[in-house]
């Protein structure tokens, strides 16, 4: 009946059309309800005309009250644009890097009055020492004082701070007492603050890291003590220092055949010693202590280390893998596990920035270094001094002079200033550090059957080092200091 009432309405023309063709009481019943379905009709029509239409700008409102409630029930936060992100990113950085430029210039503006202040009291205490007016000027002076303490302390929280080049009292000094290798104040929390002269020319080379190398030397300087090895062969029974020279010997043909960094042999033979020092090694055992050693410096300072099987391999078969491994682990809890050290490789690197050396004295410094190496009463000395004296004696080389336009007095040694006043260290000691070690390298150690080790000498004899160990004539030391 319902579908029958919906098409009626649809069509009441044909509705009527089909009522007499129906009996009598089902007619009446069927015009009943295309009546009512007509009037139906009528009234939806009426209603229709009296809505306003939706057009399709009511559409879209609808729509966007949809979308705002449904945003009512999940609240989520709106998108933001990249380069909003990005802007909002560059005006942190430029507020960063204003606020860094002005707590530098605070901090010069602070030392300079604090050098002011300093020099107006010594004034004033010079011309009257009974007068007591000055005392508000040393309130003002200590006020000065703790503001730039303030100061620096905020500006060490920035990576840029301590590029701050203003350091009082420098100009009266070659190096400034707290910018030397020995400071009396270091501790190792209180650091310096500033780029002194010496390092000036390299403040934008990362590599230097000249806002941090003068503590860095420092720590290195205050640590060498502790860990640098001592003469041990007195202790030891089965072994001696003409067999500790034939091993290094070896060690640096093997570090030069795997092309490794300067650093792994210095702390090659850290180890070596450090372990003989405490360990008594039977001879039949030091070539794997020596091999051993070279394995844990690569894994220490290279960046692809070479294999357990070739540390075999270049024993010749000699010890097999798990001796390797077993002894690796008896030197590392021995030495408890301390592989940081300083060695002299970086004591030298610093030394040849501060003479400003050329690349034949380095070559030749770094020449007459490595072959201390094999000398065991060199370990009598700290590696700095060590160092300290093979770049005296390269500087003072003729043909070495000669090359870089320098003219040199033979009969007085040369010393650079500010190594002198960077190491303390006196003439005299470099002087007789230098003339031991250019006896070392003119007497070429020997075997038992009078084989010459000439290791360091053949490694140094190539293009990249200038030949300076063939070219040029044995160091020597004038006659006077």
């Amino acid at each position: 009946m319902r579908l029958r009432s919906r098409l009626s309405a649809g069509d009441g023309n044909n509705a009527v059309a089909g009522n007499s063709q129906l009996p009598g009481g089902r007619k009446n019943a069927l015009r009943d309800l295309s009546n009512r379905a007509g009037e139906t009709a009528e009234n939806n029509a009426d209603n229709n005309a009296n809505k306003r239409p939706r057009t399709r700008s009511s559409i879209g409102r609808q729509q966007k009250i949809v979308l705002e409630d449904d945003a009512d029930d999940n609240p989520r936060p709106a998108p933001r644009r990249l380069s909003a992100r990005l802007k909002e990113k560059k005006d942190q950085e430029v507020k960063e890097s204003r606020d860094v430029q002005r707590m530098e210039k605070a901090a010069a503006s602070a030392i300079e009055k604090v050098a002011t202040g300093a020099a107006k009291v010594a004034k004033r205490r010079r011309t009257s020492t009974a007068d007591r007016k000055d005392q508000p000027v040393e309130k003002k002076l200590r006020t000065a004082k703790n503001a730039t303490k303030i100061t620096m302390r905020q500006i060490g929280r920035k990576a840029k701070s301590r590029l701050v080049t203003v350091i009082p009292g420098e100009e009266q000094y070659v190096v400034h007492p707290d910018f030397r290798l020995q400071r009396v104040s270091f501790d190792g929390k209180n650091h310096t603050f500033g780029i002194p002269r010496h390092d000036l020319d390299d403040q934008n080379n990362v590599l230097r890291n000249t806002p941090y190398a003068t503590d860095m030397m420092q720590q290195l300087y205050a640590a060498e003590t502790r860990t640098r090895p001592t003469m041990y062969m007195s202790n030891q029974n089965d072994i001696n220092g003409r067999m500790r020279a034939i091993l290094i010997d070896w060690l640096v043909e093997v570090h030069m055949k795997f092309r490794l960094v300067p650093e792994t042999l210095y702390l090659c033979v850290n180890i070596i010693d450090r372990y003989c020092k405490k360990v008594q090694v039977r001879r039949s055992k030091l070539q794997l202590v020596g091999v051993t050693a070279l394995l844990i410096a690569c894994k220490y300072e290279e960046i692809y280390p070479p294999e357990v099987r070739d540390c075999v391999y270049i024993t010749d078969r000699a010890y097999q893998s798990s001796e390797v491994l077993d002894m690796e682990q008896d030197i590392v809890h021995k030495l408890g596990f301390r592989m940081t050290v300083p060695t002299a490789y970086p004591f030298l690197q610093r030394y040849f920035t501060l003479v400003k050396a050329s690349d034949n004295v380095k070559h030749a410094a770094s020449y007459y270094l490595e072959r201390t190496l094999q000398e065991h009463d060199m370990l009598r000395y700290r590696p700095s001094e060590i160092c300290a004296s093979a770049v005296v004696l390269a500087l003072n080389h003729p043909e070495l002079a000669e090359e870089n336009g320098r003219t040199l007095d033979r009969r007085t040694a040369f010393f650079p200033p500010i190594l002198i006043e960077y190491t303390g260290l006196s003439k005299n000691f470099l002087y007789d550090r230098a003339i031991e070690i250019s006896r070392k390298i003119a007497e070429e150690p020997v075997t038992a059957s009078n084989r010459e080790l000439v290791a360091v000498k053949k490694k140094y004899d190539q293009r990249k080092f200038l030949f300076v160990s063939t070219q040029y004539e044995l160091p020597t030391m004038p006659d006077r200091r």
